[in-house]
């Protein structure tokens, strides 16, 4: 193998690592951050781990009823503005404010979470 060659095969060896980390995190470019959209419904779950909240809400609205899935913080991020493990069951009636899909699909990018007695995280 030549110099040249192998200078080139060390290059790509070494840009690989980064290049996986680029692809494995996804852009936000699919929701509109310019809006808000409070939306209102029933937990259904609510997975908080890395690298975003999965929330699936059921809610009940001139489509009708169906159970939606919203991303959002990370674990770290949501818990800096003091969410708590205890804060959010399965069955409990919360609001979100989001930032809608571009689609105008179900779905987006949880901003805020309401809870029942008014706490916002």
């Amino acid at each position: 193998m030549t110099s040249k060659m192998g200078s080139k095969v060390a290059l790509l060896a070494l840009s690989l690592p980064a290049s996986v980390a680029v692809l494995a995190h996804h852009s936000a470019a699919q929701f509109d951050f310019g809006q808000t959209v409070r939306i209102e419904g029933v937990v259904k779950e609510m997975r908080v781990a890395n690298p975003h909240i999965a929330l699936y809400l059921e809610v009940k609205d001139d489509k009708g009823a169906r159970v939606i899935e919203y991303e959002g913080h990370s674990r770290n991020n949501v818990y800096r503005r003091g969410w708590r493990p205890d804060m959010v069951h399965e069955g409990d009636t919360i609001s979100i404010d989001i930032a809608p899909l571009r689609t105008g699909d179900d779905g987006g990018y949880v901003k805020t979470f309401i809870l029942k007695d008014g706490t916002e995280f």
